[in-house]
């Protein structure tokens, strides 16, 4: 009754006023935290200021939003309306009235606030059920086809030992530095940082993994920025160029995935690093 009475002295400023308010709930069963709406109708006076018609907070409960007053004038009365979207974090049933007339609230509901769903005894309950036997499936022989292949991919591996390296050799592009310095000169000119950056970082990194993978065959494009400094340590760059190229790397994983936008100068860093870095790793001549 508690939560009745102040929830009625809460509002008792404009409905006292009021010749009868209506209240009614979508739901009266909720989990904490989740939504509910509550819808208020109101007769008043004509003329009457409608600012009291406003809820800011209710007895264990918080007001999340509320819409836009609806007013329609009958003769001499003036009916308002609103939706409220609240919510509670605080389990317990707390009671509302749904009338009050003439300043006298009526007609109270329970709200139940739970921390989980109850449990519906009308639901059929699944209690654990005994060992269940089960049939010998009998002698397999899977575990021979199992052997077998395991016996060709070895001999393969004996007979071709080099075969692997060979193809991975034949792979690298002898011009991947000049199409990197290309690309990164077309970048560059096509002014890209100053219209969409996050666009700028996926093409200027693009560009380096794909360096990295025509002239040192380093697969990267299906490694995490973490992967891929793993994989640069063989290169052997010097250790500030090293840190350099790490951080913008992780720069870029910011504005690609965090949303972050870098100031203009901290681009042209970016770019510079990049290009250096593919220069360095391209006369060092590393793998």
């Amino acid at each position: 009754m508690r939560t009745f009475f102040t929830f009625y002295l809460i509002l008792a400023t404009f409905f006292l006023s009021a010749q009868e308010v209506k209240f009614s709930f979508d739901k009266q069963k909720i989990l904490i935290g989740e939504q509910m709406q509550v819808k208020i109708e109101a007769t008043v006076a004509n003329g009457q200021s409608s600012d009291l018609f406003s809820i800011d907070t209710l007895p264990h409960f918080e007001v999340l939003e509320q819409s836009k007053i609806d007013t329609n004038v009958i003769g001499d009365r003036l009916q308002l309306s609103r939706l409220l979207t609240i919510t509670s974090w605080d389990s317990g049933q707390w009671e509302f009235p749904t009338v009050i007339n003439n300043g006298t609230p009526s007609k109270p509901i329970l709200i139940d606030v739970n921390y989980t769903s109850p449990w519906d005894s009308s639901k059929p309950y699944h209690d654990i059920k005994g060992i269940v036997p089960v049939k010998d499936p009998g002698k397999s022989t899977w575990g021979w086809y199992v052997i077998g292949a395991a016996l060709l991919v070895a001999l393969f591996l004996l007979f071709f030992p080099e075969g692997k390296k060979e193809n991975a050799v034949s792979e690298l592009d002898s011009n991947a530095y000049k199409k990197a310095m290309q690309q990164l000169n077309k970048l560059q000119s096509d002014k890209v940082a100053s219209v969409n950056v996050k666009q700028y970082y996926t093409e200027l990194i693009g560009i380096f993994r794909t360096y990295l993978k025509g002239a040192k065959g380093i697969q990267s494009f299906s490694k995490t920025t973490d992967d891929l400094s793993i994989q640069l340590q063989a290169l052997k760059l010097p250790q500030q160029e090293y840190n350099n190229l790490l951080q913008t790397l992780r720069l870029s994983d910011l504005v690609k995935f965090a949303q972050y936008k870098p100031e203009g100068q901290i681009n042209q860093d970016s770019f510079n690093t990049i290009k250096e870095s593919v220069t360095s790793i391209e006369s060092h001549n590393a793998v």
